[in-house]
C-alpha cells in the first residue's frame, strides 16, 4: 500500500528551518497527495530529514524525483557518494565552508539528498544555514548594499577554505557570475548568495575589496540562530534547498568511516512551480 498523505507527519526542527518527517517509509510506494505534502513542506522548510531509511540507489533517486529533475550535472553524475571508504568517494575527509553546490553554474542545483550509510561516532555533522534568514537579518543599507552587486562564482579550488578572490588558478574550470541577493525561484523569498567556498570575486571591485565584504558576509552566515548542525545516524536521509540553504561540514576522525549516497536535483517539478504560481 502506498504512503498515505495522512500518516505524514511533520515537527519543527527550529524555529526558522527545517522539519522531521514521520510516517513515510521511502522504500515504498508514495501516493501524489503525499507527493504533494513532501513538496508543500520542502519549499515551506527548506529542509526534510526522514530517519530509520533502508534504500537502495534506485529507491533513493525515485524519491528523489518527487521534489524535481534527477540531474547529471557535473562530473561526479546523478547519484555518487561523499565518502572515505571507497576510492570514488568525493570530498572524503575533512572540513568544508558552507557553500552552495554547483553555483558555478549559471543554473545551480535546485536541491540535494544525502542519505547515511556509515556515520563516524563524533564529528562531521553537516550545517545549515538559512540565507532567507541571513538576508533578512542584513541592516538595511547592508541589503541594499548586495542587492546591487554580482558575484563570480567558480568551481572550487579544493586548496581553498575561505574566500580567496582572484582569478581561477585553475583556467578552463567553470565559472558563473550571479547576483549577490536574487528571489527565490519558487517561493519569491530574497537570498543572500555568497558562496565562500566559492566565491571568486566582485564585478568591479578590486580583489582586497572583494575579500572584505566576502568575509563580512561569511561571518554573518556564522550567527548560531540560523543554522542547524545536524549529527547524523545510520539510517538518515535529509533533502534539502540548494539556494535557501547553504551546507558545510565539520570535521571528523579519517579513521572512522563516513560513507553518505549524494543525489542531485535539478529543477523543480511541474507540479511543484504550478503551486507557486496558483498560491
Amino acid at each position: 500500500m502506498a504512503n498515505m498523505a495522512h500518516e505524514v507527519r511533520l515537527s519543527p526542527l527550529t524555529d526558522f528551518m527545517g522539519a522531521l518527517v514521520t510516517g513515510i517509509d521511502v522504500s515504498g510506494p508514495i501516493g501524489e497527495e503525499a507527493r504533494h505534502v513532501l513538496r508543500d513542506a520542502w519549499w515551506r522548510y527548506g529542509l526534510l530529514l526522514l530517519r530509520e531509511q533502508h534504500i537502495d540507489e534506485a529507491q533513493q533517486a525515485e524519491f528523489a524525483s518527487i521534489f524535481g529533475e534527477v540531474s547529471n550535472e557535473g562530473e561526479y553524475g546523478a547519484q555518487n557518494y561523499v565518502s572515505n571508504t571507497i576510492p570514488t568517494g568525493i570530498v572524503p575527509v575533512g572540513e568544508l565552508a558552507f557553500h552552495v553546490d554547483h553555483s558555478w553554474s549559471d543554473d545551480p542545483l535546485r536541491g540535494l539528498m544525502l542519505y547515511g550509510i556509515e556515520v563516524p561516532p563524533t564529528g562531521g555533522d553537516t550545517r545549515f544555514v538559512d540565507v532567507k534568514k541571513a538576508f533578512e537579518l542584513l541592516t538595511p543599507a547592508q541589503r541594499e548594499r548586495v542587492e546591487s552587486l554580482r558575484i563570480v562564482h567558480s568551481y572550487p579550488d579544493q586548496t581553498k577554505h575561505v574566500p580567496i578572490p582572484g582569478p581561477d588558478p585553475r583556467p578552463g574550470m567553470p565559472s558563473s557570475v550571479h547576483p549577490m541577493a536574487f528571489p527565490h525561484p519558487v517561493t519569491g523569498d530574497t537570498l543572500l548568495f555568497c558562496s565562500a567556498r566559492h566565491f571568486d570575486r566582485i564585478v568591479g571591485w578590486s580583489a582586497q575589496e572583494s575579500l572584505a565584504l566576502a568575509q563580512q558576509m561569511a561571518a554573518h552566515m556564522e550567527r548560531t540562530d540560523i543554522i542547524y548542525s545536524h549529527k547524523w545516524r545510520a539510517g538518515d536521509l535529509i533533502i534539502w534547498d540548494n539556494l535557501r540553504l547553504q551546507h558545510a561540514r565539520t570535521d571528523f576522525d579519517p579513521k572512522y568511516r563516513r560513507h553518505l549516497r549524494r543525489t542531485q536535483i535539478g529543477r523543480p517539478s511541474v507540479l511543484a512551480q504550478a503551486a507557486s504560481a496558483n498560491a
